[in-house]
């Protein structure tokens, strides 16, 4: 469907890792391998959660932090906002799947690409495809099918962690970085809608390979991403049940943007009690808006800790923890230090 990926040499200020990370023997679908422990030894890390928790930005520090283990990684969107460029630092068109630094390639697809991409693969003809599908008569009723256009941009994800190169995964991880919660949920449901009401034809086939994928957890795992915030995570717990409906498997839940837990205890502590008790201290043009800007990050740093201790209803209760930056703009540099953040988080979390 693409051209094989070019050799690239590193970006600047890509950080390289020497790591020797386990490879375990399978075929291009992962049968027949028991469980794999590594949370990038998975061929697909389904990223989901509410809107506005931070997923583009954490999808992207696991594709950065599984690159530099020497995986090679496809951060897909779909149909998200334009950030990569911004995000990853690379300006490039990402409609199509392109290089962005050594071991990492991305694509933010949309519902025409991807659904010419899946004609053509399913008709295995180009010409096929623009004779049947680009007639105006069947675009206008392919738009009227409900979740066609979705399923097709599954159905290009599926693909990608099917396509070889030379013997070997074109891709070893795919990273998706899915829509909102209930989006998610339903774009994730759709090859089982399609196995079960659909006639055995050209979209049963794919279907049935896709949802074997989702739903096998040596090859495939769900990473819930929240804030410690009420909402957020009231909505994850509800993402999770619906996951694991599915049949999906659960990875670490992600917690992202948690407050430094500064003022908690020692000097610091009793320092900020004192001084906020005082009037003159808290009067003091200097002085009194710092006091205000410690009692806000002590507050925001305990609500934190209060709804993450609530993900651990969560069975098993695994999270990895990422810290609020305090920027006003994302790149390449903030991605890199969420990476940095994770990599230790995830040397020791089991999720097999």
């Amino acid at each position: 469907m693409t051209s094989p990926p070019p050799t690239i040499g590193p970006a600047d200020g890509a950080v390289g890792l020497d790591r020797a990370d386990k490879r375990h023997g399978a075929d291009a679908h992962g049968r027949g391998t028991p469980a794999p422990a590594g949370l990038f030894d998975r061929r697909l890390l389904v990223v989901a959660g509410k809107g506005g928790v931070g997923r583009t930005t954490v999808a992207c520090a696991l594709a950065v932090l599984a690159a530099r283990r020497g995986k090679r990684v496809l951060l897909a969107q779909t149909k998200s906002k334009d950030r990569l460029p911004q995000l990853l630092g690379v300006n490039r068109n990402f409609s199509e799947v392109q290089p962005v630094r050594e071991n990492l390639w991305a694509v933010n697809m949309t519902p025409d690409v991807a659904l010419r991409e899946y004609g053509v693969m399913v008709l295995r003809s180009s010409f096929l495809y623009k004779q049947v599908f680009e007639r105006d008569v069947v675009r206008a009723f392919l738009r009227a099918v409900p979740g066609l256009y979705d399923y097709s941009m599954l159905g290009k994800v599926w693909y990608h962690t099917t396509e070889q190169v030379a013997g070997r995964p074109r891709y070893d991880v795919v990273v998706l970085d899915g829509p909102a919660t209930g989006h998610a949920l339903t774009l994730l449901r759709i090859p089982k809608v399609i196995i079960d009401t659909v006639p055995e034809g050209p979209l049963t086939g794919p279907a049935r390979e896709c949802w074997q994928l989702l739903t096998d957890p040596s090859r495939c795992l769900a990473l819930p991403v929240t804030l410690a915030e009420d909402l957020p995570v009231s909505e994850t717990l509800q993402l999770a049940t619906g996951l694991r409906e599915l049949g999906l498997r659960l990875g670490p839940v992600i917690v992202n943007r948690l407050y430094p837990p500064r003022f908690e205890s020692g000097l610091p502590a009793v320092a900020l009690d004192e001084l906020t008790s005082s009037a003159p201290a808290q009067a003091d043009p200097v002085l009194g808006p710092m006091l205000a800007a410690a009692r806000l990050s002590r507050q925001r740093a305990r609500l934190n800790e209060h709804h993450v201790r609530r993900l651990d209803s969560l069975t098993p209760p695994r999270q990895l923890h990422l810290p609020y930056l305090f920027t006003s703009e994302f790149g390449p540099r903030e991605i890199d230090e969420l990476a940095d953040r994770l990599e230790g988080q995830v040397e020791t979390t089991l999720v097999g």
